[in-house]
């Protein structure tokens, strides 16, 4: 039980933080804060430079940090101050922001989404230093907010999340340019760092308690 509890949690850090949606080019905005929709789950976000966050949305009180910088994941318990961390995955499908991903993409269109007007783009995109596993992707960069991409539709191969091919779309609203601040991203002073998944949730009984009170997607 409490590996397959832990396993769907990490699972959905991952596709939170590598679906978070950032720039193509390298300049702004790297600052921002949003609601992240994805499969009818809404999540608060926020990024700064390589750092980002996002509130659990299985969880009520679970925060997850992706720290690109220290190469590391940690997530948060607000309502038991602890904490665990765990490397990142080298062989996690990659980020569009990711500065050793080459994006290459063709405009097809353009259109307005959430108020915002947006560049349509098929695009390609693959690690420099492995050419050969390609992901492809429709995204929408809103012209208003310097190219930041707010909407994307992700082709996932076999074998990245779930056995067979896999779309994951997502979208961005209520976008706050140099709304993250820093303490966003670090852990709090006073909390303790665990180990495991139990642990950091206050047990068994209390994992599943509040596994029973998360939201449902709507």
């Amino acid at each position: 039980m409490q590996r397959k509890t832990s396993a769907a949690i990490w699972t959905v850090l991952f596709i939170c933080f590598w679906i978070i949606p950032g720039s193509v080019a390298a300049g702004p905005p790297d600052n921002y804060t949003a609601t992240l929709v994805m499969e009818g789950m809404s999540m608060p976000i926020a990024r700064m430079g390589d750092k980002m966050r996002s509130e659990n949305p299985m969880l009520q009180g679970m925060v997850s940090l992706h720290l690109m910088d220290a190469q590391k994941n940690i997530m948060m318990s607000s309502a038991n101050k602890t904490y665990m961390e765990q490397p990142l995955d080298s062989k996690a499908a990659p980020s569009l922001d990711d500065p050793r991903v080459v994006v290459e993409k063709k405009q097809i269109g353009s259109e307005t989404i959430d108020g915002h007007p947006c560049t349509k783009y098929d695009s390609v995109f693959y690690l420099k230093d492995n050419p050969s596993e390609k992901y492809k992707a429709v995204i929408w960069e809103a012209k208003d907010l310097g190219g930041l991409i707010i909407r994307n539709e992700t082709t996932l191969p076999p074998g990245k999340m779930g056995t067979g091919e896999q779309k994951v779309a997502t979208e961005l609203k209520d976008v706050k340019p140099g709304a993250a601040k820093a303490s966003m991203f670090e852990v709090p002073k006073d909390y303790r760092k665990v180990n495991n998944m139990m642990e950091m949730m206050g047990g068994m009984d209390k994992m599943n308690e509040m596994f029973k009170q998360q939201p449902k997607p709507k």
